[in-house]
């Protein structure tokens, strides 16, 4: 599929993918603001409440030009619904929950600043391990009720540098 201009992407996927990471990298290659919802979710490791979540989130959906990365389910169709192109992270789980659990003994200041969520427990385990099981039919319905939207996987750990490799050639080029 031809990608179009890209303006208001959603990156969705595991903990631990790497979505965080890419989102800035994308964010600064297209020069677009990037939101980290858990930023937004979360107020150090306290949930925020829901509608004031929803209020943010809906404020974030109205600006122009936009990445918005997290797994908020939630809001999932929200933003399925004003994105050009959807990212699905959707690495090996085993991958996910080692790195969630490398964030424990390595400190970096960039994925920190993002609200990642630096803590590991049983629930969180659990939520990456099951995440295909609970999570795809929901993802596949809004993909097929949204078929405007560009829909890009990533499978492996390589597909976001080669997309970010590829991209900025294309920009480069043209």
């Amino acid at each position: 599929m031809e990608q179009k201009k890209l303006k208001q992407i959603a990156i969705i996927g595991l903990p631990g993918s790497g979505k965080s990471t890419f989102a800035t990298k994308l964010g600064n290659i297209l020069n677009i603001p990037v939101h980290h919802l858990d930023k937004h979710m979360f107020d150090g490791k306290k949930k925020r409440d829901k509608q004031e979540f929803l209020s943010v989130k809906s404020a974030l959906l109205k600006e122009g030009f936009w990445i918005i990365e997290g797994c908020s389910f939630s809001t999932l169709e929200m933003r399925f619904a004003q994105a050009d192109t959807i990212i699905y992270f959707h690495l090996p789980r085993w991958l996910c929950i080692w790195r969630v659990c490398k964030r424990l003994f390595t400190f970096d200041k960039r994925i920190a600043d993002t609200g990642c969520l630096n803590g590991i427990n049983w629930l969180l385990i659990k939520y990456i391990w099951n995440f295909d099981r609970d999570k795809r039919q929901g993802i596949e319905e809004l993909r097929q009720r949204y078929p405007k939207v560009d829909f890009l996987i990533f499978r492996h750990p390589q597909d976001p540098e080669k997309y970010l490799e590829k991209l900025e050639l294309k920009r480069f080029y043209n």
